[in-house]
């Protein structure tokens, strides 16, 4: 029995020494001493990984043992970093800016740029590889940060600063929210996201607008983004017409894991057509899509926002490339309010041949529990692969306190108590309703003022209701 109890005992042990996690943490910069944001952290040969923050800051909890971590972002060259993980370290990282040369390439004269013949493959293999992945699913974590960069003292009369929260200089976060999720899709069109977690900074029981199907777009479409920014949708730089809206130039070529990449910059050929600006990174040979680095202003015809950079980057899975980092960065103004913010996708651990129940596709788009907004603060610290800003965190704090104040007994009742006061001045302009929450029980006269009027037969009378 001894024996039986001790061989249980060092069976628990050996597991859990097996699960064992530990964080490698640090900041990504560049040569020039600068964070590096967004960067993407990844275990190599693997889908496992994550996204430095906007301040080029991350962390990855990794398993006791030999990995390499690479560091990569789009204009950078990749790093990796072999180590033996047996305690949480931290590792800071420099990255180096990619350098794309045209050594080996020849351009004469007025002659065509190598780029057009790059883009026609490109254009020849869309189709092909917009449809090789037939399902997959994936671990989706998105983090969406929107910020007001400025405003007015004073709008309709009312001090801005005050109402909404702001620091000094009317700046400050609008909206922080945090999902994370699991992605299911398969070909053609079916899509399902059950939603596992979801936290929204002072709102306790509203949920993410962060789905994951709303940050994939494919470059292997034709059009993009229709009906979201634009009623007309946004022409992709290798659409089967894309010739027709673009111009190209190939700035330069690099060699990366093995893969020579061309760099192309895509330009417009008329200022006002739904296009993108920006650059594409396309792979030699296979002529897929290895980065994107792209953005659309006003001109292009977007709605609600003045600019939007719309930044991809793909790892190899399998056969093919899948995305693993994607990050959309906005900005615009309306009426003296100065807006930015961004919303990035960490999908990781893809599964290229899923085997689904038979209702996984059963017209239900996103499912959402009640319990995904109810995580506290220890599963988001084991369960957030982009760190929080300095800023991010304070804002969390502030606004749940300010949400936690404002659900309880005595504010409740302080307010209720203010709206059900009794005057005579707001009977007769704006009508008085009395509510009275514990018993459920809620009571409203209309206006008086309001339900007097006249007319040439019955003259002055009047009309009201309770």
């Amino acid at each position: 029995m001894t024996r039986l109890c001790a061989l249980i005992l060092l069976c628990c042990l050996t597991r859990l020494a097996i699960a064992q996690q530990y964080t490698v943490s640090g900041t990504i910069k560049d040569t020039g001493g600068q964070p590096v944001p967004f960067a993407s952290v990844y275990i190599k040969n693997t889908t496992t990984g994550t996204s430095a923050n906007v301040d080029g800051k991350y962390a990855i909890k990794l398993e006791k043992g030999d990995h390499i971590i690479s560091y990569r972002a789009v204009g950078y060259k990749q790093q990796d970093y072999k180590v033996k993980l047996s305690e949480t370290i931290n590792h800071d990282v420099i990255l180096a800016s990619e350098s794309y040369t045209l050594e080996n390439v020849t351009i004469k004269g007025n002659a065509e740029d190598p780029a057009f013949e790059i883009i026609r493959k490109a254009i020849k293999q869309r189709k092909t590889h917009l449809e090789e992945v037939k399902a997959f699913t994936c671990d989706v974590y998105i983090k969406g940060v929107q910020r007001l960069k400025g405003a007015p003292k004073k709008f309709m009369g009312r001090d801005i600063q005050k109402v909404m929260e702001l620091d000094s200089n009317r700046q400050g976060i609008l909206y922080l929210s945090e999902s994370n999720s699991k992605f299911s899709f398969r070909r053609p069109n079916d899509v399902h996201e059950e939603m596992i977690s979801s936290k929204v900074a002072g709102r306790n029981n509203a949920f993410s607008f962060n789905k994951a199907s709303d940050l994939i777009i494919n470059f292997y479409d034709n059009y993009l983004l229709e009906n979201k920014l634009s009623a007309r949708g946004f022409i992709s730089p290798i659409a089967d017409n894309a010739l027709f809206y673009y111009k190209y130039k190939l700035v330069g070529e690099s060699k990366e894991n093995g893969e020579l990449i061309h760099k192309i910059q895509v330009i417009p050929r008329r200022e006002n057509d739904p296009v993108f600006r920006g650059y594409i990174y396309i792979i030699d040979e296979s002529w897929r899509i290895y980065n994107t680095d792209v953005y659309l202003t006003e001109k292009s015809g977007i709605n609600f926002i003045d600019t939007l950079n719309i930044n991809q980057q793909f790892t190899k899975v399998k056969d093919t490339y899948m995305p693993t980092n994607i990050n959309f960065q906005f900005a615009g103004s309306v009426l003296g309010f100065k807006l930015a913010g961004y919303f990035v996708g960490v999908y990781s651990n893809y599964d290229l041949d899923p085997k689904f129940p038979k209702d996984r596709f059963n017209g239900e788009i996103l499912k959402i529990t009640k319990a995904v907004n109810k995580k506290d603060s220890l599963y988001w610290i084991n369960n957030r692969p982009i760190p929080l800003t300095p800023d991010e965190q304070l804002n969390y704090i502030k606004k749940d306190s300010i949400a936690k104040r404002k659900e309880s007994k005595v504010y409740l009742d302080s307010l209720e108590k203010e709206n059900n006061e009794f005057k005579i001045t707001k009977l007769l302009l704006r009508g008085y309703s009395k509510n009275d929450r514990y018993h459920k029980q809620y009571l409203s006269f209309d206006p008086i003022l309001r339900s007097i009027f006249y007319n040439t037969v019955e003259g002055f009378a009047i009309k009201y209701g309770v």
